[in-house]
Parts: C-alpha cells; sequence; structure tokens
C-alpha cells in the first residue's frame, strides 16, 4: 500500500484502453487485449467495490494531509515576522542624528569610520537608551535579580503584591525618550539579552598578492580578498584574542562577496553603557579595523518569553579590498519548545496522532517491498516520493529531540556573564524549516492521485507526460540560447549595471526579462551601442520564438491528448448518489432499507404491471420498457427504435450488436481481476 492508497500488484494494475487516469483511449480490440496492465498512477473508479476502497484511501489520506498541515505549519510562530521587522527597523532602518544635518544608519555605510560612528551613535544609543535623559531605576540588575527569575515564581510574586500595596503607577512609569532603555538584560521591555554583545573581525595575511615594482613606493604591502589560504590566524590581534569556529560554537557566514568559514578575533562588550563606549573608542583609536580586516561581525541574541522565541541577530560590515564597506543583516529566530516539550495540550494531540499514521504507512511500505521485491518496488517514482515522505518525518523526529537537548543546554547557561551563541541552533532550524516545507508541498501534491473522476484534470497530466521528451529536448536548445546572453550580460554591463554583477544575478536578471521586470535605461546607459542590440535581439529570439514555441509543443500535444482520451465508466457518482438515497430512505421510512432492483422489470400488456419475466419485452412496445439505470452508451443505443428510414435494418441491428459486444468484452478484460477477487472470496466463504 501506498502513502496515498493501496497499490495494487503488477497483474492487477491498468491497461489499455482504460487507463490509469480512468479514462479510454480510442483503439481497436486486439491493442485492448494485447495491452499489458503497468501500475496505476492514479485511483480507479470503474466498480463500486473500487470505489468504495477508493473513499476509504482518500478519507484516511484527507486526515494525514490536515494533520501534515497542522504540523509543518507549527514549525513557525504568527509574530516571527514581527519580531525580526522591528528589530531590522530599530538597528538598521532608523537614522540617528549625529549632529545637525548629520545622520547615520547602518543600511547607508560606506566607510569604516561610518561603521564606527554606527556603533558609537546609533547601536549603543539604541540598545541602552538615549543618553540624554536619565533612566528611572537603571541600576543594573545582577543574574540573581528579576530578569532571570522563572516565569512562574514572578507571576506568584505579582500575586503576592497586589494584596499587600497598592502599585504606584507614577513611579514605574519610564521617561518617553527610555522605551529602549537596556535595564540590566531586558530590552524593550519584554526581550532578555542571552550575554552582553559580541565583535568580531576576520583578517587576511598582508603580502597575500602580488604588488607591481611601479607601485612599491606607494603601497609596500597588499591584501588579498579573503581564502581559507590567505586568513590571517595567530593568538590575539589589538588585545582580541583568535578563536576557532568550534570554540565559538558559529557556522559559517554566508555574505554578499564570500563564505566565512572561521571564527575570528573576538571581543566581549558588557551590559553597561558607558563601559561599552569606552570599549569602542579604544578600538577605533586603536584602528583595531584596518587594511587586513576583511569582515567586521556584531552580534547578540535574544529570548521573548512572551511568545517564547528566540532571536539571533548579526550586522556584519563586510570590507572588501577595493575598499568601502558593504553593510548586511542577519536575523533568525527559533521557537523554544519542539514536539517533545510542547505545553500544548491540543498540538500534543496532533504530533501523536501524526506520528500513528506515519507508522501506519510505514507498516504498509515494508509490506509493499515484501511482496514486489525491492528491485521493482523502487523503480516506481510514486514508491520513492512515499519513501522520501516517511523519511522527513523521521528526520522531523530526530530534529526535535536534539532541539529539546540543545534548547535544555541553552537555557542551562544563561546565568553565565558570557555571550551565549545560538549559531548551531539558527542553522538546523533553518534546514529543518526547509525540509517541513517540502514535505508539506509533496503531501499536497500526491493528491493528484484522486483527481481521475475529472476529465480536465486528468487530460493535463497527460499532456504533461506526453509532451516531457520534446520539452526536455528543446529546453537543452533554449538554455544554450539562454545561458549564452546571460554570459553576455555579465560582460557587456557587469562593471556598471547591479543585474549583472556576477553570473548568478544575469542569469535571474534575464528570468525577470521574460517577466517584464528589468532596467532598460540601465542597460543602455552602461552601453549606448550594444545594449540596445542585446535587448532587442534576446526579446525577439528568446520571449516572442523560444517561449512560443514551448507553448506550441504543449498545445499540440494538449490537442492529441484531448481528441484520443473520452470519458470512461466512472461509478464514483452513481456510487454516492445511491449510498445518499438509501441513507434518505432509511431516515424517511423508519429504518426500513430499500429492496434491491437490479433486474430489469418488464410490465405486462394486460394490466400493465410489472414483471421479471425476460421474455415479456417481446409481448409490448419498446417505448414501454423501464430499463435499469447507469447503461453505457452502447447499451441505450442497442434497446433504441430501428430508424424508419434505415435501409437494412438488419445489418444495423447486428452492428448495434457487435458495438454492445465488444464493449463486454473489454469491460470483463478490465475487470476480470477484481472478479477473479470476488470468486475467490465466494468459494472461501463457502468453505
Amino acid at each position: 500500500m501506498s502513502l496515498l492508497g493501496k497499490k495494487k500488484p503488477k497483474e492487477a494494475e491498468g491497461q489499455e484502453p482504460v487507463d490509469a487516469d480512468g479514462y479510454r483511449r480510442r483503439s481497436t480490440v486486439n491493442e485492448r487485449h494485447a495491452n499489458v496492465r503497468q501500475k496505476a498512477s492514479r485511483i480507479l473508479y470503474t466498480t463500486d467495490e473500487e470505489v468504495r476502497d477508493a473513499l476509504v484511501e482518500f478519507a484516511v489520506f484527507i486526515v494525514f494531509l490536515v494533520l501534515t498541515s497542522l504540523v509543518t505549519l507549527s514549525v513557525r510562530h504568527s509574530y516571527m515576522f514581527y519580531f525580526n521587522d522591528t528589530m531590522k527597523k530599530l538597528f538598521t532602518t532608523r537614522e540617528m542624528v549625529i549632529i545637525p544635518s548629520v545622520t547615520v544608519s547602518f543600511e547607508k555605510l560606506l566607510t569604516v569610520p561610518d561603521w564606527w560612528d554606527y556603533l558609537v551613535y546609533n547601536f549603543l544609543v539604541t540598545l541602552h537608551g538615549d543618553m540624554t535623559v536619565a533612566g528611572v531605576g537603571a541600576t543594573p540588575v545582577t543574574v540573581d535579580q528579576k530578569p532571570e527569575k522563572t516565569r512562574k515564581k514572578r507571576e506568584k510574586d505579582k500575586r503576592e503584591n497586589v494584596d499587600d500595596e497598592e502599585p504606584d503607577f507614577e513611579a514605574k512609569q519610564a521617561p518617553p525618550g527610555n522605551s529602549t532603555h537596556l535595564d540590566g538584560r531586558v530590552f524593550l521591555h519584554e526581550n532578555l539579552m542571552l550575554g552582553p554583545p559580541r565583535l568580531r573581525q576576520i583578517r587576511v595575511r598582508k603580502d597575500t598578492c602580488f604588488v607591481n615594482d611601479a607601485f612599491i613606493r606607494y603601497f609596500n604591502t597588499c591584501y588579498d580578498s579573503y581564502s581559507a589560504s590567505a586568513e590571517e590566524i595567530i593568538k590575539s590581534h589589538g588585545g582580541a584574542p583568535f578563536r576557532t569556529m568550534k570554540e565559538l560554537d558559529s557556522t559559517p557566514l554566508w555574505t554578499v562577496l564570500n563564505v566565512y568559514t572561521t571564527g575570528g578575533y573576538t571581543i566581549d562588550l558588557t551590559y553597561d553603557k558607558e563601559a561599552n563606549l569606552k570599549i569602542v573608542k579604544d578600538l577605533k583609536n586603536n584602528h583595531w579595523l584596518d587594511r587586513g580586516s576583511r569582515l567586521c561581525l556584531l552580534e547578540f541574541n535574544l529570548y521573548n518569553e512572551n511568545t517564547d522565541i528566540f532571536q539571533s541577530l548579526k550586522f556584519i560590515a563586510e570590507i572588501p579590498p577595493t575598499g568601502g564597506v558593504l553593510p548586511q543583516s542577519q536575523l533568525q529566530t527559533v521557537k523554544h519548545f519542539s514536539f517533545i516539550s510542547d505545553k500544548s495540550l491540543y498540538m500534543s494531540v496532533v504530533y501523536i496522532f501524526w506520528y500513528i499514521m506515519v507508522v501506519y504507512y510505514c507498516i504498509n511500505e515494508f509490506n509493499e517491498i515484501r511482496k514486489t521485491g525491492a528491485k521493482k518496488y523502487f523503480k516506481s517514482i510514486l514508491n520513492l516520493l512515499d519513501c522520501v515522505i516517511l523519511l522527513m518525518c523521521y528526520l522531523a523526529l530526530v530534529y526535535n529531540i536534539w532541539h529539546t537537548i540543545k534548547v535544555k543546554n541553552l537555557v542551562s547557561n544563561l546565568s553565565g556573564e558570557h555571550y551565549q551563541s545560538l549559531d548551531t541552533l539558527c542553522f538546523w532550524n533553518t534546514i529543518y524549516v526547509d525540509m517541513m516545507a517540502i514535505l508539506a508541498f509533496l503531501v499536497w501534491i500526491k493528491i493528484f492521485k484522486f483527481i481521475s473522476f475529472n476529465k480536465t484534470l486528468v487530460q493535463f497530466t497527460t499532456t504533461l507526460k506526453r509532451c516531457a521528451k520534446d520539452l526536455a529536448g528543446f529546453s537543452l536548445m533554449f538554455a544554450i540560447v539562454f545561458l549564452a546572453y546571460a554570459q553576455l550580460g555579465l560582460l557587456l554591463f557587469g562593471t556598471k549595471h547591479p543585474d549583472f554583477r556576477n553570473f548568478i544575478t544575469s542569469i535571474m536578471t534575464m528570468i525577470r526579462m521574460i517577466l517584464g521586470d528589468f532596467q532598460y535605461n540601465l542597460i543602455e546607459q552602461a552601453n549606448r551601442v550594444l545594449g540596445p542590440i542585446y535587448f532587442l535581439t534576446y526579446i525577439l529570439l528568446v520571449f516572442f520564438i523560444l517561449l512560443n514555441m514551448f507553448l506550441a509543443i504543449i498545445m499540440e500535444t494538449y490537442n492529441t491528448v484531448k481528441s484520443e482520451i473520452t470519458q470512461g465508466r466512472s461509478q464514483l457518482g452513481s456510487y454516492i448518489y445511491k449510498k445518499l438515497s438509501a441513507i434518505v430512505y432509511y431516515i424517511t421510512h423508519c429504518g426500513r432499507r430499500r429492496q434491491n432492483r437490479d433486474t430489469i422489470r418488464q410490465p405486462d400488456t394486460n394490466n400493465q404491471e410489472f414483471t421479471d419475466d425476460p421474455t415479456a419485452s417481446s409481448r409490448f412496445d419498446h417505448s414501454k420498457v423501464h430499463l435499469r439505470r447507469n447503461m453505457t452508451e452502447a447499451e441505450a443505443h442497442y434497446f433504441e427504435d430501428v430508424p424508419s428510414e434505415t435501409a437494412n435494418k438488419d445489418m444495423y441491428r447486428l452492428n448495434n450488436r457487435v458495438s454492445l459486444l465488444e464493449e463486454i468484452l473489454e469491460q470483463l478484460v478490465t475487470n476480470m481481476d477484481t472478479i477473479l477477487k470476488r470468486v475467490e472470496k465466494d468459494v472461501k466463504k463457502n468453505k
């Protein structure tokens, strides 16, 4: 059994002309009987038994789909976006006035002196509050005092204090300019800092590149761009000791220019504003950042107990070999609780039932492998997809166990006065969230297995299957032209146009141009001769010719599929109608069941009453025959009167009879497996 339903053995699966779609393809009788059944990729609705099994499978799948959606949505908290957005606006977007008409903000940093000004006049002011307003009760709180107490103990203290004395609102109200005051370790009144902020620098060695003799008088040393071989690793720099990435419990930094897989020289700040100002000014005066610096990083972490969210904040000043500063920020949020430690009873029940269904489907997959064999089992894409889904479910469980242990160790170290790193937790949480997103996508996509009752959807999926090879072949030519234009744009405009600054960005710009999102002015300004020619040839060749050829391939295949596929016999509607009618009849007739009337009952010629005599049809007019419902087109055509204008009525009846026999044989071959199963069941019952 697959993840979404039972997988039939190879000898019991769909054949022509009844496809796995549940639709018929026009073919000869010999083709219908000669084709071999192959594995069905969709649920069939040709018999009442198949309809019943399919509805049960679909109901179970819907339960699994709902549970999966709830579980995957729970990995993100609804307030994570607002938490990140607030901190980003607070530390990167907001401008602070240094002197009249001169402001500083993180996003507008251009030079290293701007970075020092940002730390002194923006970051520390925001972190500790307005320097021009003295805060009430600004005495730092020690580790053992209020901000470090557990939530339950603080709530108990509040309840006891309410009965003892009236609150003094005037004394507790902070000045308007002190809304972001760092009272001990509490930031914005709601967030606890996990250790003081930390400055980290990554450097390269001098003389790591070649200097021309003509310029030695101006530059006696040369500093290359960052690489693992050019990195400077000494005991300390400017009083900051070097620590490896393992010692810092950090992860690689992916920035605009490079990926930094190292630790660096670190300096820890404090919770006191004056002490931090002194540290930053000393570093600036001692030229802690010089020509060998390639990256300076300011990082700290917060915990919001109202929402149980950890947040990691990194503000990066990347220094390229050409000079200047490239400001970047990385903000990540992680939930405190996992599947195992979640305090919500509702979500705990959801997690339990979800893994019960995962184990159930896993057992079914093992049974399927045992029956069909591993070699045949893994040849099916559907089986591989089921295995990927189940594997992701178990990986999610492994991560949540690790997450619980990691957070427990982190919380146990909060009493220390050193920086608490969340890099490893954030890194694996990002991978986990991405995995859960892919899991939700795959489970939702699997619902297409149940669409065979809709002809349009079957035509859509069949069209994609038919034209896949043609599209793959044409995509090769399209990719060659596409990459050629991306390389051409990089060489022509890469030094002046920001959308062509590197090869990957050029490829994305090509895609954006197809969608109409581009800046033609910058293309023309970058190269006034070749710019317009580049743009016009790209639009004509790629947009008007190649893309329309894609559409032509798809449309031609769709027309072919549409002419071949006709509506087959689907018992889904009639089965549901019969069941609903039986329920309504049972309710309206006080629990009595409706009698079975599958036989063709004929009215007697004398009293016009019904009789079960099958020979009665020869004794009265055919127009009064009450035929059974759900007849096929061939059956209905067989029982119609012969038109009066027909020249050879015998030949007309013979053609109708042959058509009916062909359809009966077709149904017999299609449903042979079902018939044999029913016979075996009857034999077992009789024994």
